[in-house]
């Protein structure tokens, strides 16, 4: 992500656009391309070396700001090492032997002498006893590689102008995104990704459209770091469709303005990949599901709500005598709002289909907590919901199907 000073936009009318590049420009892919290589060239150095190299070259180059924010999408996907074990006591020893050896030492030693006895007294060679010694702080960590697949001057530029539509959503109130006549499938992926950020949306279709709406992190009065770096996240997917219009709601302590983007902007997921990915919380539950009655669908399938919305469950029970189905939506502690309003579509449109799995964060008081315990079809839960607490919720739909 890039950091507010390093986002580049224009406001014009109230409508917010970010400052696209050009990603096959020459000197871009030039510099995109000696970026990649000095990476590898600095493998072994050191944190503040690599940064203060890279410092450089951005602020020779004509367009810095651009430069800078290059640099910065290349180090959060650069590896450094962590730091060892024990590294505060044993920096804290080796400045005691350093102590008492001068300690002993008469005022006309020489710093050779002394050296030559604090070798010794250490056991190891001052060089790297010196390299060790704070080997632990952030600017002395060793640059390892790369963290995950390599980056290419190409997906870096366009991250780069990912990333300039990705910084506004962290000050959004709400996201609408419109597809156009998208495959079903490429939907339920997107829907996936949307369940994978932890994110809970009103969707709508419109003859062949479909239209999801999102609360911004704007919106809230807590964990809104969080929310807003999760629904950046979602972003990073929309462009898999093939014909779509974002708007986001933008409000920040100046200001308000209305971010714009669509599949004609130079955007491209960097996670095509990525859509097939299961979160191992969410692999840990199929496990625990392994051989039993009930069979998991984990790519979720919107189901109608309400009067005319459609939830998006983040997985489906299926029943493996009976097919019959079962489909859990999960409500994590920022979604006080879409809980509320899923429980009284429910009132309106009973769906005895639809279990909601709701985060105890969201129970503070307890009275909100005895209801919620007494509603026959939410299960509570602290972090995510365990297997067993799902098996003894999902038997009373198994002893109606072996019943049926």
């Amino acid at each position: 992500m890039l950091t507010r000073e390093l986002l580049a936009s224009r406001v014009r009318e109230g409508i917010l656009r970010p400052s696209f590049v050009k990603t096959h420009d020459p000197s871009l892919q030039a510099l995109a391309k000696e970026l990649l290589a000095d990476a590898e060239a600095f493998r072994g150095q050191s944190r503040d070396d690599v940064e203060e190299s890279f410092s450089l070259k951005a602020g020779a180059f004509s367009r810095p700001k651009v430069a800078r924010g290059l640099v910065k999408l290349l180090l959060d996907r650069l590896l450094f090492d962590e730091a060892g074990e024990g590294a505060t006591e044993a920096r804290w020893r080796t400045l005691l032997v350093g102590a008492k050896v001068l300690r002993t030492l008469t005022p006309d030693t020489t710093l050779e002498a002394y050296e030559a006895r604090l070798t010794e007294a250490l056991g190891a060679p001052l060089p790297d006893t010196r390299e060790a010694l704070y080997s632990d702080l952030p600017g002395n960590r060793k640059l390892l590689g790369w963290d995950g697949e390599a980056l290419t001057p190409q997906g870096l530029l366009d991250r780069y102008n990912l990333a300039l539509a990705q910084g506004p959503l962290l000050n959004a109130r709400r996201l609408t995104l419109r597809a156009r006549s998208p495959e079903l499938l490429r939907v339920r992926k997107l829907l996936r990704w949307l369940k994978f950020c932890r994110l809970v949306a009103e969707v709508r279709r419109d003859g062949e459209d479909w239209s999801l709406e999102v609360e911004g992190p704007g919106a809230m009065l807590s964990l809104q770091k969080k929310y807003g770096l999760q629904l950046a996240s979602f972003l990073s997917v929309v462009p898999v469709l093939e014909r779509w219009e974002l708007s986001a709601v933008l409000e920040d302590a100046r200001k308000k303005s209305t971010l714009q983007l669509s599949h004609e902007d130079p955007l491209v997921s960097p996670l095509p990949a990525a859509l097939g990915h299961v979160p191992p919380e969410v692999a840990a539950l199929a496990e625990g599901f392994e051989d039993d009655a009930w069979g998991l669908d984990l790519t979720p399938l919107p189901r109608h709500t309400g009067a005319a919305g459609l939830c998006v469950p983040d997985l489906t029970f299926r029943h493996k005598k009976t097919g019959q189905q079962v489909a859990l939506e999960l409500f994590h502690p920022w979604h006080a709002a879409p809980l509320s309003r899923r429980l009284a579509e429910l009132r309106a449109r009973p769906d005895p289909g639809l279990l909601l799995g709701v985060d105890r964060a969201l129970a503070k008081e307890a009275a909100e907590r005895q209801v919620l315990e007494d509603h026959p079809q939410v299960v509570l839960f602290n972090g995510f919901p365990s297997v067993r607490k799902l098996r003894e919720r999902l038997s009373r739909w198994d002893g109606a199907a072996e019943a049926g």
